[in-house]
């Protein structure tokens, strides 16, 4: 359920949309789907005895459904530290499996392994049907999670299962051991419920052949869209995976969910599809392979019973993970769950930056790499201009290997049975630039070469097949659309952003303005686009506002600001309205003796202005409608002076002038972060987490400095609650890999 953060004895706004939407949901009408399996973890009345490690069944029911991480795949567990039981009094349906996974704690890899088992009792007598020692000391594939699939048919009814383990050393400690997803599971699934979100990382809609491409790139996906509907404009809420996929997940703005630049994790306050979908009974699972998503402390993963992160060949989190195995992993986290409710997120990544396809489709459109023009990745391999039509083709080639992938996906639900019923939602998180605009890759701008994405949703049983509909959807409105279908309340605006899509597809649905953003690594832009024009304002690098009309200009190639001022200024009133403050707050601090007349600017706006310790004659002064802020100061020794302020929108770029003592102010008066560093000229823009060059000095921004040196002092504070992912070495590289920092 949502938090509330309490501050000065009021309510915090951005609170209100998570716990209204915890509330509507959770506690509103509706019933949890049919259930033919059983979820033993979403079952505590079935725990009729427990012990873990000398620990009592109150205590185990109390850690029940903790996440538990190993090698970036998370599941939901119940604790196995020996010696310990677990009897649990179930119904075994005709036909059942029992799957689960277990593991061995990272934290204990280095001791002896411990011995798993399972057994069923049955008047009286108890039949072992699973055994397995897991070593990670002596089997470095031991260290991760294992999986067991049992067979149950001979014990239809009702029985006891009975999960143990035994440790050749028993040290008492709780966190040793895990059983991870616990479920019997049945294969005649016709009547359950199953959604299913097929995401494609950094497809463009204008690259595949379902929407009009001349390169035949995805046949697989226009098979599959005789199916089901194709959404001919779908606009995602940001141009890079981390905010757009959250937008997903809760169905908010990025300046609603905050999961807007790269350190920033989901907050748990939000409640997400996932969870929505686990309060009512169904089973959650996830396959990805961006790393951005599933990387520890993202926290993308609440909701999820299963959340499995793929690495690449070597082992390491990367692009170079292919369609295949996170098609396999999907494949199966369903058969784990088969006769269950379930809800399978899967995340593939094949277009993204480096352009790597496997052959034959590295070599299925010209023109081809060559010695000296590898095509891989536009930062390094953008020397002349043919070069560019060789990334092209490199990254259609990508486009083509994850459709022929999704096309075996489609097969392998219809051998199972699974199709007809599922709710398929197949869609992308963002596109992808070739100078359309002057940029390459992604997370650079709003405008559609990025933010229109494919969306292609089955409906169960064929409803609406071969439907194309030209009414523009959102990604937000894919949580309400799957609620709605699953017979599940659906919050409404403002409480989420989004709205069902099946009123779209049946027609007379409103159509709502698609609001997208961008604040990601100095770029920051905001949009608002309606079906027929579209309108952004930039704030960095650039500095200025844009008007399109679509129909007449869907390329977006010419700007038409001038002679549509008034439709812009409607259009802006929303894009503004939809901006958040950063939740960075700035501080300035002279240190020492002197006058200092320093003077700021923005290209967004400057408020909730603070003075710490002003005296007589030392002022603060807004202007132009807050995108300037002259400040006077005269601090004494020992006695500081501090301005702290925020800006509007987040990372909005900020810059500082100014003079002391009389003079202009030199980079050797300022000081920035713990360890102050100075600039290397002054004007300039004051520090951002973002930043990537010097990005190991801005490790220390949130520090103030400890040079007691007379000066400026520059750092930033972070808005109480909010959290930052920390990146190590590691973290670093694979960032740069996937574009997200700079090579350097």
């Amino acid at each position: 359920m949502g938090t509330r953060r309490i501050e000065s004895g009021r309510l915090h706004a951005r609170s209100v949309v998570p716990l209204a939407l915890a509330l509507s949901f959770l506690l509103g009408p509706g019933c949890a789907p049919p259930r033919r399996g059983v979820d033993l973890l979403g079952a505590p009345e079935a725990l009729i005895a427990a012990t873990v490690a000398g620990r009592d069944r109150a205590w185990v029911l109390g850690q029940a459904g903790k996440h538990i991480r190993i090698e970036d795949v998370a599941y939901r567990t119940i604790p196995a530290a020996p010696e310990s039981r677990l009897e649990f009094q179930v119904e075994i349906p005709k036909a059942a499996r029992l799957r689960f996974a277990y593991a061995v704690s990272p934290d204990f890899f280095e001791q002896p392994g411990v011995e798993f088992s399972v057994k069923v009792r049955r008047g009286g007598r108890d039949d072992s049907v699973f055994s397995s020692l897991a070593d990670p000391l002596g089997k470095p594939a031991h260290r991760a999670w294992l999986h067991a699939d049992v067979d149950l048919a001979r014990y239809p009814g009702k029985a006891t299962l009975i999960f143990e383990t035994r440790g050749f050393e028993t040290t008492g400690d709780p966190r040793r051991a895990y059983w991870g997803a616990p479920a019997i599971g049945v294969v005649d699934t016709a009547d359950v419920p199953l959604t299913i979100v097929y995401l494609v990382d950094t497809l463009r809609a204008d690259h595949t052949s379902t929407y009009g491409y001349a390169r035949e790139t995805t046949p697989e996906l226009t098979k599959f869209a005789k199916d089901a509907v194709v959404f001919e404009t779908a606009i995602a809420q940001a141009p890079w995976t981390k905010p757009s996929v959250a937008s997903i997940f809760t169905s908010l703005l990025p300046g609603q969910h905050l999961a807007v630049q790269l350190r920033d994790p989901l907050e748990s306050g939000h409640v997400t599809l996932a969870e929505m979908l686990r309060a009512k009974g169904f089973s959650t699972a996830a396959a990805i392979a961006n790393s951005v998503i599933y990387s520890e402390g993202s926290n993308f993963e609440q909701g999820f019973d299963a959340y499995v992160g793929l690495r690449d060949a070597s082992g390491r989190a990367s692009k170079d993970v292919p369609a295949g195995p996170v098609v396999d992993a999907a494949l199966r986290l369903l058969d784990e769950r088969r006769g269950l409710p379930t809800f399978l997120y899967v995340h593939t990544m094949d277009p993204h930056v480096p352009y790597v396809p496997p052959p034959p489709f590295d070599r299925k459109w010209t023109p081809h790499p060559e010695p000296g023009h590898p095509a891989i990745d536009p930062r390094t391999d953008y020397k002349e201009p043919q070069d560019r039509e060789r990334m092209i083709a490199q990254y259609d080639g990508d486009v083509a290997y994850g459709d022929q992938e999704f096309g075996r996906f489609v097969r392998e639900l219809k051998t199972r049975g699974l199709y007809d019923h599922a709710l398929v939602v197949f869609l992308a998180d963002h596109g992808e630039e070739f100078l359309d605009h002057g940029q390459w890759l992604h997370g650079r701008s709003v405008f559609d070469e990025l933010i229109r994405v494919p969306m292609v949703v089955k409906f169960p049983r064929g409803r609406d097949a071969g439907k194309r509909v030209a009414q523009q959807v959102q990604g937000v409105d894919v949580l309400p659309t799957v609620l709605q279908e699953m017979g599940l309340p659906v919050p409404v605006p403002p409480v989420v952003a989004g709205h069902p899509m099946q009123g779209v597809v049946k027609g007379g649905a409103p159509e709502p303005p698609a609001v997208s953003e961008v604040s990601h690594r100095g770029f920051v832009a905001h949009g608002m686009r309606t079906s027929r024009d579209k309108y952004v304002q930039r704030f960095s690098p650039e500095d200025d506002e844009l008007y399109f009309d679509l129909k007449s200009d869907p390329k977006e190639l010419a700007s038409k600001l001038e002679q549509n001022r008034e439709r812009a200024r409607l259009l802006r009133a929303g894009v503004e309205a939809a901006m958040v403050h950063d939740p960075f707050r700035r501080h300035l601090r002279t240190v020492g003796s002197g006058e200092y007349e320093l003077r700021l600017r923005t290209s967004g706006w400057i408020d909730g202005v603070e003075p710490i310790g002003l005296g007589a004659g030392e002022t603060y002064l807004l202007s132009d409608s807050g995108r300037k802020l002259v400040v006077k100061l005269r601090p004494k020794p020992g006695v500081p002076r501090e301005i702290v302020f925020s800006v509007r929108p987040m990372a909005a770029p900020v810059f500082l002038e100014g003079s002391r003592d009389g003079r202009d102010l030199r980079p050797s008066d300022v000081f920035i972060g713990e360890v102050g560093f100075s600039p290397k000229l002054l004007p300039f823009k004051l520090p951002e987490i973002e930043t990537e060059s010097e990005a190991d000095k801005f490790e220390n921004v949130l520090v103030p400095p400890r040079l007691e040196k007379p000066g400026l002092q520059l750092w930033l504070t972070l808005a109480p609650g909010r959290k930052l992912l920390n990146f190590d070495k590691e973290k670093r590289e694979q960032l740069k890999a996937l574009g997200y920092l700079g090579p350097g």
